[in-house]
């Protein structure tokens, strides 16, 4: 009689056990998960690539450029070649046959300068002479969260942990140095090696002609 009842207590007794195991593990689960916060300025301020759109506007109802519209379509084709933009639109006021010609001028010049004639588009608008047209260029930029969370009260932060806004100009001045934001997604290609630097520094390596020579304040090599 004695053993039969321990055995019912046992069955009782173990799957209660079973079950509070598995709930202490959900709660420690939980607790885990609710209290990491990010505190690094690379976390909070992540840098991301995207993509964007970059207009200049050139009023010219005449047809014709000025030095300054001149310059700005060289600085626009410049950049379109040099980010490799995928795409180049030149939208001009359909109502003005004058727009519609220096479009096709301006996207000559854009191909001058080496854009590729696939990757530009030239398309009307609504509107006359009087609107200009519109150089369209999209390119990828290298961006951030926006500044100006200042929800934490300083005078009370008695972790001494990074307050929310800690870092963010910091990563906004990188990703505005950035020359190319896709060196963000991926390294670069090795260029061409420069044949004439590798001769002339593999024949001073060789002729060894360095050794022993030293430099003078007046800039005449002396030897010991």
């Amino acid at each position: 009689m004695f053993h039969h009842m321990k055995g019912k207590k046992l069955n009782r007794l173990v799957p209660a056990v079973i079950a509070g195991i598995a709930l202490s593990g959900c709660q420690m689960n939980a607790l885990v998960d609710d209290a990491y916060e990010p505190t690094s300025v690379a976390e909070r301020y992540p840098i991301e690539v995207k993509t964007a759109s970059f207009k200049t506007g050139l009023k010219a109802p005449t047809g014709h450029l000025n030095a300054n519209q001149t310059n700005a379509v060289a600085d626009f084709a410049i950049e379109a070649k040099r980010t490799g933009s995928p795409k180049v639109q030149i939208l001009y006021p359909g109502g003005s046959a004058a727009s519609r010609n220096l479009a096709n001028n301006i996207a000559a010049t854009i191909t001058n300068y080496g854009v590729p004639k696939n990757r530009i588009s030239v398309k009307p608008i609504r509107g006359g002479a009087n609107e200009p047209i519109q150089l369209v260029l999209t390119r990828k930029v290298a961006v951030t969260k926006e500044c100006g969370d200042w929800s934490q009260d300083l005078s009370s932060n008695y972790y001494n942990e990074p307050y929310p806004n800690f870092g963010c100009t910091q990563q906004h001045n990188i990703a505005a140095m950035v020359a190319n934001p896709e060196d963000l997604e991926r390294p670069r290609a090795m260029g061409p090696v420069l044949a004439a630097n590798r001769t002339e520094t593999m024949k001073i390596f060789v002729e060894n002609s360095t050794t022993g020579d030293y430099w003078t304040i007046d800039g005449e090599s002396k030897s010991p």
